[in-house]
């Protein structure tokens, strides 16, 4: 029996899409309660258009923060992977596709953000990790 071994690279990370938004300043650098942020956090993956055996994985992160009803700034990244797999079985795919590929992703979105927020004028934006794999569990009892 020749079973070919599983294949599970990393081909490539880059920025898929980047946007940022400060519709008010200056007011909002004077601004002297602190913003309410919320963040949105989702992954996809589909195969690459003509690539064998590559799957593209993106982590979508969105951030909108504003105080009083106005807005301070909204973030929106999309953080993408190009990630061989090959002869992986059908039941760790989901797996990998939802959670550690994203996982791979994350700390790169989260780097994108930070430094777009500062460099928008604002205090800096730390995001707290995501546990991708709680995620994709709410997924599946969906």
């Amino acid at each position: 029996m020749n079973e070919q071994a599983a294949v599970f690279t990393l081909e490539r990370i880059y920025l898929k899409d980047f946007s940022f938004e400060s519709p008010n300043p200056p007011r909002s650098f004077k601004a002297t309660e602190s913003p309410s942020v919320d963040v949105a956090v989702q992954t996809t993956s589909a195969s690459a258009e003509g690539m064998e055996g590559v799957t593209e994985v993106v982590v979508t992160v969105a951030v909108h923060a504003e105080v009083g009803g106005r807005r301070y700034f909204a973030v929106e990244i999309q953080q993408a992977g190009l990630f061989v797999m090959k002869n992986i079985p059908e039941g760790s795919l989901p797996f990998l596709l939802q959670v550690h590929c994203p996982n791979i992703l994350y700390p790169y979105a989260r780097e994108a953000v930070a430094d777009m927020v500062i460099r928008g004028g604002f205090q800096p934006l730390h995001l707290h990790p995501v546990n991708f794999q709680n995620l994709a569990s709410q997924r599946e009892d969906t």
